[in-house]
C-alpha cells in the first residue's frame, strides 16, 4: 500500500479509455508507464462523469459516497433534475483529507460548474472554466468555448501555474471535458492533436513541478452507438406504464450526447409491477438485462436508494433517453457512454520516489487516489451512508487484462 506523497496532482482526462491511450503517440505518457505504474483497469459502473469523478475525487464507491448520477428523478417535482449539489456527498473528498493531513492546501479545476458545486467545498481554490470568476479570467483570460478541445488546455495551462507560483499547494485535481471523445474517434485527426497536446503538456508540468507525484485515469470510455430508446414511451406502447424512465448520463451539456447513455434507472408506479415491467424491457433491442435496485447496488456498488427501483442495462451499441419518438436511429458518428462497454481507462500513477505501489492493490480508477490518500479512513461527518457497506464489495464490475504497458 502506498503512503501518501506530500504533493499529488491527479489527471482525470474525462472519455481518455485505452483505445485512445494506445492509438495516440504520447512519448511523454508511454515514459511515465515504463517508469513509473501502469495498468489497464477500469472504470467503476455507471460508466459516467458524476458517479466515477467523485468516486476517484473520494477515493470510494457509490455505495459510500453516494453518487449514481448525473441527474436524477425528483419525484415531488416528477421531473429529472441535474444533480448539482454537494448535499448528495456522504463521504469526505480528497481536499477533505489533504485538509486534515496538516492542513495541506489543494485545488480542483474543472471545466463543468457542476464539479466545483458537488466537491469543491473543502479545496483551497476551485476553478470551474464553464463559469470563472472574474478573478480569474483577469488572471487566466477568458476560456475558450466548452464544446472545444481548447479548454482543456487551458485548465493544464491554469494547473501550471498554481505548480509552479502557489508553493503552499500540495493536493492538484484536473478534470477535463470529454467533447473531443464524443466528437471524434481515437483515429481522427483532431483526437490525435488533442491527446498529443495533452501529452506535451504532461511533460510541461512534470518539469516544472518536479516534486508532484503524478496520477492519470479516466471516468469512462466511448464507443459507437446506433439507436436510443425512450423507455417510457415503448413501454407505454406494450401495455406497461413507468412511472419515470431517467437517463443517468444527461446533464446540462447536452450538445455532444443529447443526454443519451447505456445505462437507464426505471421507476414503477406500483412493486407489482416489478416482473411485467423487467419482462418487456427485456423484448427492446439492445436491452441486455433488467436488475432490481438491490442487485444492481449489490453487483455494481452502489446506493440502492438512488438508482430507482430497476437498472437497465444495454449493449454495446444501445442508449436510452427522452427522444420525442419511441426508438431513434442514431448518426452514424454518434459517439457515447454509459454501459459495461464503456469502462476500459488507463491506471497511471508516475514519480512516487521509494513508495512502492502494489500491482494487486490498483484494479479501478477509484483505487489510484484510494491508495494515495488512504481514503479507507472516515472523517466526522462524513459516516458510512445508508446501503453503503462502507467496505469493498465483493462483487464489482470485472476489470479489463492485467497486462502491464511496460
Amino acid at each position: 500500500m502506498l503512503q501518501r506523497p506530500i504533493k499529488t496532482a491527479i489527471f482525470m482526462i474525462d472519455g481518455f479509455d485505452m483505445a485512445y491511450y494506445h492509438t495516440t503517440d504520447m512519448p511523454v505518457m508511454r515514459q511515465m508507464a515504463r517508469e513509473g505504474f501502469f495498468k489497464p483497469g477500469s472504470a467503476i459502473f455507471p460508466s459516467l462523469t458524476n458517479a466515477n469523478n467523485v468516486s476517484i475525487a473520494c477515493g470510494s464507491w457509490p455505495e459510500r459516497h453516494g453518487v449514481t448520477t448525473n441527474c436524477y428523478y425528483d419525484q415531488d417535482q416528477d421531473k429529472a433534475v441535474y444533480l448539482e449539489s454537494p448535499d448528495f456527498l456522504q463521504a469526505p473528498t480528497i481536499f477533505d483529507f489533504a485538509a486534515l493531513d496538516g492542513g495541506r492546501e489543494s485545488a480542483l479545476l474543472t471545466c463543468k460548474s457542476k464539479t466545483t458545486m458537488i466537491l469543491g467545498q473543502s479545496a483551497t481554490i476551485a476553478i470551474a472554466a464553464e463559469k470563472p470568476s472574474p478573478e480569474v479570467v483577469e488572471k487566466y483570460g477568458t476560456p475558450p468555448p466548452m464544446y472545444s478541445s481548447e479548454i482543456n488546455y487551458w485548465l493544464f495551462d491554469v494547473a501550471m501555474d498554481l505548480a509552479c507560483n502557489r508553493p503552499e499547494l500540495d493536493v492538484i485535481y484536473v478534470h477535463t471535458t470529454d467533447y473531443p471523445m464524443h466528437m471524434w474517434p481515437p483515429e481522427a485527426p483532431e483526437s490525435q492533436e488533442h491527446l498529443k497536446k495533452l501529452d506535451e503538456y504532461f511533460g510541461a508540468f512534470h518539469e516544472a513541478a518536479p516534486e508532484f507525484t503524478i496520477a492519470v485515469t479516466a471516468d469512462h470510455g466511448m464507443n459507437y452507438k446506433k439507436r436510443c430508446w425512450n423507455l417510457a414511451r415503448a413501454c407505454a406502447s406494450r401495455g406497461v406504464n413507468l412511472k419515470f424512465a431517467v437517463s443517468p448520463l444527461a446533464d446540462r451539456l447536452l450538445k455532444h450526447h443529447g443526454g443519451f447513455g447505456g445505462v437507464a434507472y426505471v421507476y414503477l408506479n406500483d412493486p407489482a409491477d416489478r416482473d411485467r415491467a423487467a419482462e418487456t424491457l427485456m423484448t427492446l433491442e439492445g436491452v441486455e438485462a433488467v436488475l432490481d435496485a438491490d442487485e444492481a447496488a449489490h453487483r455494481y456498488s452502489l446506493m440502492p436508494s438512488r438508482v430507482g427501483d430497476l437498472v437497465v442495462l444495454a449493449d454495446p451499441h444501445t442508449v436510452f433517453g427522452d427522444p420525442e419518438e419511441e426508438c431513434r436511429e442514431l448518426p452514424a458518428e454518434y459517439r457515447s457512454h454509459g454501459s459495461l462497454y464503456d469502462m476500459d481507462v488507463p491506471l497511471l500513477l508516475f514519480n512516487y520516489g521509494d513508495l512502492a505501489p502494489q500491482y494487486r492493490d490498483i484494479n479501478y480508477n477509484v483505487d489510484l487516489t484510494r491508495v494515495l490518500f488512504g481514503t479507507e479512513r472516515t472523517i466526522e461527518g462524513h459516516g458510512h451512508p445508508e446501503g453503503g457497506r462502507g467496505n469493498a464489495p465483493q462483487d464489482r464490475p470485472a476489470a479489463p487484462s492485467e497486462a502491464a504497458d511496460k
